[in-house]
């Protein structure tokens, strides 16, 4: 850390006030949407679905990453301004060990929730199923590597609490490839979470409209990975110059993502309110979609899928119709 009095970096821009409003204005954004998620989950589908736990665990984990950069926000400008650099230093690498790791919890927590709801959609599905368990295990054990990696960017890791022992040319080197494995696992993690509903959603027979209000839903993800990569620019071979910034970009990265996370309850709340007909062609089939109604059979040879107004997902196809409850996740088919 460097020992001037002039602060490098953003944090010659944003005073220690304004990183705590920041920290905890995203901390207000994402426990608004989680509400509301909770509410309209708990109206339409009466009860808290298994993807809703893991938003809220997201939630707790960023309320717990604010509190604790709340704390160390004072050891940050006290380092940088050169006032007791060792005690403030030592304090900050202990806070910040914390922090990245409970960063990256929040993460993985609401890739935890989007797996989960594709999981229910997937139901009776044997191969989508395996392709959710591979990527839930590849989601733990990059989740894993996370922390490892972290734990290196000091060489020896026995020196990493230790105060200008994690300021060698390796140790640099070692930080660059943690924010680099960390940032590439994330994006990976999501594009393949991404790609199993989407995968379906291309071989389920629906009109376009609905594949395109479909497929919004299940590409929200690439509003995190967004927010990932330019993280990622920002803070790469600056966490050591530049640990306001690094504090800044994390707070936005793991609120975007608790908001990202909350939006799928959220669609059906803003655009399933009115009665919706969709008419195949020569009027042989109907899907009606009403409050509280059910969708009548539908004898098609090809699995169609669409959305309810309590967010269930439901499929059809081959004379069968097949209702897919994110409650139960069970199968459920009728002739």
């Amino acid at each position: 850390m460097s020992s001037s009095t002039a602060p490098q970096g953003m944090a010659a821009h944003v005073s220690a006030t304004k990183l705590i409003a920041i920290t905890w204005t995203g901390v207000a954004l994402g426990l608004v949407f989680t509400t509301m998620r909770v509410v309209i989950r708990v109206r339409r589908a009466h009860g808290i679905l298994v993807d809703d736990y893991f938003v809220i665990v997201g939630l707790i984990l960023l309320i717990t990453n604010a509190v604790l950069q709340t704390i160390q926000t004072p050891h940050i400008y006290s380092m940088l301004f050169g006032e007791n650099i060792v005690h403030h230093t030592v304090l900050y690498t202990r806070y910040e060990f914390i922090i990245i790791g409970l960063f990256w919890s929040v993460l993985w927590s609401i890739k935890g929730s989007f797996l989960a709801l594709f999981w229910s959609i997937t139901a009776g599905l044997p191969g989508y199923r395996r392709a959710c368990l591979a990527t839930g295990l590849f989601a733990f054990l990059s989740y894993g590597g996370c922390w490892f990696a972290s734990a290196f960017t000091c060489h020896p890791a026995t020196d990493y609490f230790k105060f200008g022992k994690c300021t060698k040319p390796i140790d640099r080197k070692g930080s660059i490839i943690s924010i680099s494995y960390s940032t590439a696992v994330d994006i990976l993690t999501d594009l393949i979470i991404m790609y199993i509903p989407l995968h379906l959603l291309h071989r389920a027979k629906i009109t376009l409209r609905q594949k395109i209000s479909l497929g919004f839903i299940f590409s929200i993800g690439c509003f995190i990975i967004a927010t990932a990569i330019v993280r990622a620019v920002q803070i790469t071979d600056k966490a050591y110059t530049d640990p306001v910034g690094l504090a800044v970009w994390g707070v936005v990265e793991s609120s975007v993502s608790v908001i990202v996370g909350c939006l799928p309850p959220l669609k059906t709340w803003v655009s399933r309110s009115e009665r919706e007909y969709v008419s195949r062609s020569q009027g042989a089939t109907r899907i009606q979609s009403l409050a509280g109604s059910e969708e009548p059979p539908l004898p098609l040879e090809d699995m169609k899928l669409s959305i309810d107004e309590s967010g269930r997902v439901r499929m059809t196809g081959s004379q069968n119709r097949v209702i897919l409850n994110e409650r139960s996740s069970r199968l459920v088919t009728s002739d």
